[in-house]
């Protein structure tokens, strides 16, 4: 249980700081591998390639934790004229579309990842990687999206209830 805890916690962050800290380190490699080149002959196309897988699974990754922190870009100034059953039902339209969204995208992702990488299998042209890594990024992504846009929808919900829980219920008989 307390892996599970841990993962629901900070999965996403793990994932986009080691994808962004090998992303630097494979660039870092590329730029020194370029100032040697007039020395010494060296092929440096892996780098830019696995440089640029690791950056798609940090954007689609980064995509799930904006989505667990409700940090997305949304349009905030209806919320502000309705009262909090009228932010509750603006919420859970903001959340419900990103579920169709980010399913649909999940669903062909992994699609995509199994045609790639077991039936037409695909392998980078520099690496020889099995490009099967490389569109599983989007597929993860979107599926973690998917998954923390159905959590926001239980925390918008039970926020609601804790909400109207805690309000002072007026003294006195019916009048």
């Amino acid at each position: 249980m307390k892996v599970l805890k841990f993962l629901d916690k900070y999965f996403e962050e793990i994932i986009c700081v080691i994808a962004l800290a090998a992303m630097t380190v494979v660039i870092f490699i590329q730029i020194i591998l370029r100032l040697i080149s007039p020395i010494v002959q060296l092929p440096m196309a892996w780098t830019e390639e696995i440089g640029r897988y690791f950056f798609i699974y940090a954007v689609y990754v980064g995509a799930a934790y904006a989505t667990k922190r409700m940090a997305h870009q949304k349009v905030d100034v209806l919320p502000l004229l309705v009262n909090d059953t009228g932010k509750l039902i603006f919420n859970l339209i903001s959340d419900l579309g990103l579920i169709v969204f980010a399913a649909v995208m999940a669903i062909y992702g992994w699609q995509v990842v199994e045609q790639v990488a077991f039936i037409f299998v695909q392998n980078a042209p520099a690496t020889k990687l099995n490009m099967g890594w490389a569109y599983g990024g989007p597929a993860l992504g979107m599926t973690c999206c998917a998954i923390r846009a159905f959590q926001n929808i239980f925390r918008h919900i039970a926020e609601y209830k804790e909400k109207k829980n805690s309000q002072p219920k007026p003294e006195g008989g019916e009048a």
